[in-house]
């Protein structure tokens, strides 16, 4: 009997830390995001100007095609 209670309760365990631990990733995600941006556009900037175009072309299909998942 008392083993019963003792799986519900690692079972409420489970699901409670996995609630806090996907909301500590979202916010990791969410603050490393500007300084991925700042760290990508501070590196464009050291480059020639006639590569910028093609360097910032290629960032923004990369992100979009992140963004709708078909680049794994």
């Amino acid at each position: 009997m008392f083993q019963f209670f003792h799986s519900i309760a690692n079972l409420i365990n489970i699901v409670v830390n996995f609630v806090i631990n996907a909301v500590k990733m979202l916010l990791i995600i969410v603050t490393q995001i500007p300084v991925a941006l700042t760290f990508i556009l501070t590196s464009v900037a050291y480059l020639p100007p006639f590569l910028v175009t093609f360097i910032m072309l290629f960032v923004a299909t990369v992100i979009v095609l992140q963004l709708i998942n078909k680049g794994s």
